[in-house]
């Protein structure tokens, strides 16, 4: 979808930097998202990692598409070890992440998935208002909300496990 003519032109608009995980589910969802708040008349910067790059020409006219090296080996990154993907992909995209919000210049707010645990904390770190977005099931964000009361009943440590292991790796 084009930019409505009301609109100011994108470079003076306030922008919304979206970072969604490599994944098409949560592309999608990131995806809604930005074409709400681009009607709302924010300028969108999709950013994403180099594996699993987005095409450009998929994208609405308007967008900017960002690509950040991730630094994951192929090898990790077509494995069914999510887990460690989305923690190496944390670890590795901190620091580009923070370099690319330093030079990005006006960013109103930074909207990430909520698996992107090191970019949401660089993004306050730098007094850029940042929202994690859940884009994955209700039965995951079931989890995340019943986590606290398993471990107060010590279920999770009856089974060897800690919320440090769960969010940490």
């Amino acid at each position: 979808m084009a930019p409505s003519c009301d609109h100011p032109s994108s470079s003076s608009r306030p922008r919304a930097v979206l970072f969604p995980l490599p994944y098409q589910g949560h592309i999608n969802a990131m995806l809604r998202l930005a074409a709400v708040l681009h009607g709302h008349g924010l300028a969108i910067t999709i950013l994403h990692t180099e594996t699993s790059a987005l095409d450009r020409q998929k994208l609405p006219p308007g967008y900017e598409l960002v690509t950040i090296k991730d630094g994951v080996p192929p090898e990790l990154a077509t494995s069914d070890d999510v887990a460690a993907f989305v923690l190496a992909l944390n670890r590795n995209c901190a620091a580009p992440f923070r370099e690319y919000l330093a030079r990005a210049g006006r960013v109103s707010c930074v909207v990430a998935d909520v698996d992107w645990f090191a970019p949401l904390a660089t993004a306050r770190e730098l007094g850029v208002p940042a929202l994690a977005l859940m884009t994955s099931s209700a039965a995951r964000f079931r989890i995340y909300l019943a986590f606290p009361r398993l471990e107060e009943i010590d279920i999770t440590h009856r089974a060897g496990i800690t919320g440090r292991d769960w969010f940490t790796g």
